[in-house]
């Protein structure tokens, strides 16, 4: 018999239907959840448990409306950290020394040339971010390489969640093709 893949789990079609909801509606109730996929709310407090202990589900966020909270500036910081610091820190600490930075909403790990990580950070206004941005080019100069910045403004945001990449993984094997800007053909 084959094991399963802690990695991959094979997930049931009522796994998938009780996911979906969760994903649309992280605060649904499991009684809501039941009633709307005709099972019992016992086996969806089962599913969700098994979902949660298989690390499928790791937690629960809020979808955050950065205006209302003071964040106008938001900047994605493509950066790369030289040598020195490699030969000092290992990945995982640089990794948890990028995770305390307070201003850092997403940070990723990336294998190129020209940057190790990308971030994506928030702020109250202009000001905060060049004060920023000026210390890593002064103090952290011999650690840090900025190889580019993109700065924009909260209510520039179009996308902010995964809910219909999610959707698309859980209900087919293949994405679906998806014209952005389908041409009309003439007649």
């Amino acid at each position: 018999m084959k094991k399963a893949d802690p990695d991959s789990p094979i997930l049931t079609a009522h796994d998938k239907d009780v996911l979906r909801q969760i994903i649309e509606h992280a605060k649904i109730p499991d009684s809501k959840i039941a009633e709307d996929i005709g099972i019992s709310p016992q086996a969806v407090f089962k599913i969700r448990t098994k979902l949660e202990n298989l690390g499928v589900i790791k937690g629960y966020i809020p979808i955050i409306d950065y205006k209302k909270i003071g964040i106008r500036v938001l900047t994605l910081l493509i950066i790369r950290l030289r040598p020195e610091v490699w030969s000092k820190y290992t990945d995982d600490m640089v990794s948890e020394r990028i995770s305390k930075i307070p201003y850092i909403i997403v940070a990723y790990r990336v294998a190129d040339a020209q940057a190790s990580h990308i971030l994506l950070i928030g702020f109250r206004d202009t000001a905060q971010k060049e004060l920023f941005i000026s210390q890593i080019q002064t103090k952290y100069a011999d650690e840090i390489e900025i190889k580019d910045t993109y700065t924009f403004s909260e209510d520039k945001i179009i996308a902010q969640n995964s809910i219909g990449l999610l959707n698309e993984i859980i209900s087919k094997k293949d994405f679906s093709r998806y014209e952005l800007f389908p041409i009309e053909k003439k007649k």
